[in-house]
């Protein structure tokens, strides 16, 4: 299958879609530890199961059955909202500080809008070569 041309934004663009994203991030910040949390406990019961030592493994097996079809939902959730912001045309470069880029037009060449998600609005690019340390101000 051919690669698709990637969406390209003005920086109004890019800004105006700024609270969606914003909302999407948060929300696959809080999957993330959800998920997490989820995996620790199933092998926390998992790590009980196999010690043995009187634990009810009929309990502890059913609880990982459950915690399991509730991770399972997670990650589809999480799956979903990574598919929303890529149906936007944004790339989620660090999610952990929010980082995302926009492709956009700079001089008639194809460029990243770049944004921080404790930034105001979208302000800075880069090359699509080159990274967040060699952002430029628009």
């Amino acid at each position: 299958m051919p690669k698709r041309k990637p969406k390209l934004f003005t920086v109004e663009e890019a800004d105006a879609l700024l609270p969606q994203v914003r909302e999407l991030l948060t929300e696959l910040r809080r999957l993330q530890r959800t998920i997490t949390s989820t995996s620790e406990q199933i092998e926390q019961r998992a790590e009980k199961i196999a010690a043995g030592n009187g634990y009810p493994v009929p309990t502890l097996k059913t609880q990982v059955k459950t915690l399991g079809a509730q991770q399972l939902k997670l990650v589809e959730a999480y799956q979903g909202a990574v598919k929303q912001l890529e149906q936007l045309g944004c790339l989620v470069k660090d999610l952990a500080t929010g980082l995302v880029d926009f492709h956009g037009l700079r001089d008639g060449e194809v460029v990243f809008l770049c944004w921080k998600e404790d930034e105001a609005h979208v302000a800075f690019w880069h090359t699509l070569e080159n990274g967040f340390a060699s952002r430029q101000p628009l």
